[in-house]
């Protein structure tokens, strides 16, 4: 089964679909990427320094 491309059309339809999945892909990663910097930043304050018992301001 060969992969040949006729037309232009299908050319495009083939591309157009590929951008999407890595849209898609480049979204979700930086949902949990996004995310991954969050968590980290939890228990600290805005200059980086351990706040002391957990408390906030």
């Amino acid at each position: 089964m060969e992969n040949v491309i006729y037309t232009l059309h299908d050319f495009m339809l083939r591309t157009e679909s590929l951008t999407y999945i890595l849209i898609v892909a480049a979204l979700c990663g930086f949902i949990f990427f996004w995310r991954f910097l969050s968590e980290r930043d939890d228990g600290r304050d805005h200059l980086g320094a351990d706040r002391p018992g957990g408390h906030h301001r």
